[in-house]
């Protein structure tokens, strides 16, 4: 069996996020739990301990011309089932903006396309993000003269969702979809979704001890691009996480693929000028604090000199022999002669 996912999305949320790769990503990462939750009876028929192999290079040989002029992303993936038959497993990915009335017709031109190419059956599913309820595609009807065709396929509706039920599921699809549905929700309201975007963050992903690292990667790379927020936000944000970050979700931070995510992007940049601040502070610190021992040292050692020379001009009075006070003060001859001349102007040097 095969499989067809369209994924529907509006694109004007955020300037330059590429919505379409961002469900392409995580679905190739996480594709066994997004079989589970969008298609639970498909998913008892693969067997995983085999693996899987994307085979996308085959697509554009299939629909290539419905597909030009359109921003589509698509993946052939060959599965192996349990009854010991190798499938394919065909992903269909397009942003579409508004309800289209052809989309029923579009769905049966990929399927006998595919069916055509590879002919293998296909299970075909459209997972609707559009959270209006006019967006209801109807199956697919041909009839002329007697020939008749009715295609269904399976769908998967945002706007039919329980957000209650999804918060409960352990599946990362569930949080996945929340997001999307967050993603319209917010869409003329940053800061509604600033508190959104920081609870699925924090709640679901940084605190939460049973989401395996590379999931929980996966997802937050995903929701962190999808709920877009301008920079201030994006800093306040940081901060509000960075607890969790350094406590709860220490290994995100040696992640590749999160660096660049603009939470963790700003995170790195807030430790970067952080440590740089401190340095400075440091160095300042330090050098003062040298430079005032360096002071006293200085200080001790004048005032030494000066108690020896006192000491030397004492003897010298006394009565004793140059000689005599070099061995006991540790004065050179040049310094005791200089003493004795201070002291003694009108009289010859010994």
């Amino acid at each position: 069996m095969g499989e067809v996912l369209v994924l529907e999305k509006r694109v004007n949320y955020a300037p330059g996020t590429d919505y379409d790769a961002l469900w392409k990503k995580i679905i190739s990462e996480l594709f066994e739990e997004f079989i589970l939750f969008f298609a639970p009876d498909l998913y008892e028929a693969i067997d995983f301990r085999k693996g899987i192999v994307f085979l996308e290079q085959e697509l554009p040989k299939v629909i290539i011309e419905h597909k030009k002029g359109k921003k589509i992303a698509d993946k052939i993936v060959k599965v192996s089932l349990k009854n010991g038959e190798e499938k394919y497993v065909f992903i269909h990915i397009e942003i579409q903006g508004k309800k289209d009335p052809d989309f029923s017709k579009r769905m049966f031109t990929y399927f006998y396309r595919l069916f055509d190419r590879f002919q293998e059956n296909i299970y075909s599913i459209a997972i609707l993000t559009d959270l209006s309820k006019s967006n209801d595609p109807q199956a697919f009807q041909y009839s002329f003269y007697g020939t008749e065709l009715t295609y269904r396929f399976n769908t998967y509706k945002f706007n039919e969702e329980d957000i209650p039920s999804l918060k409960k599921s352990t599946n990362p699809f569930a949080i996945a979809v929340l997001a999307g549905i967050y993603l319209h929700q917010t869409e003329k309201n940053y800061h509604k979704r600033y508190e959104v975007k920081k609870k699925l963050l924090k709640d679901f992903i940084l605190t939460n001890p049973n989401l395996k690292s590379n999931v929980a990667e996966a997802l937050f790379y995903f929701i962190d691009y999808l709920l877009y927020l301008p920079d201030e936000l994006t800093k306040q944000l940081t901060k509000d996480l960075s607890i969790n970050i350094e406590k709860e979700a220490k290994h995100m931070l040696y992640s590749e693929k999160l660096k660049e995510a603009p939470t963790f992007a700003e995170y790195f940049k807030t430790v970067r000028e952080e440590g740089i601040e401190i340095g400075m502070e440091k160095g300042l610190e330090i050098g003062m604090e040298k430079g005032f021992e360096k002071g006293i040292e200085k200080g001790i050692e004048k005032g030494k000199m000066e108690e020896k020379r006192n000491l030397a001009a004492e003897l010298l009075r006394e009565g004793f022999s140059v000689e005599k006070v070099i061995k006991i003060v540790k004065l050179s001859l040049d310094e005791v002669e200089e003493i004795g001349a201070s002291i003694h102007p009108n009289q010859p040097e010994s």
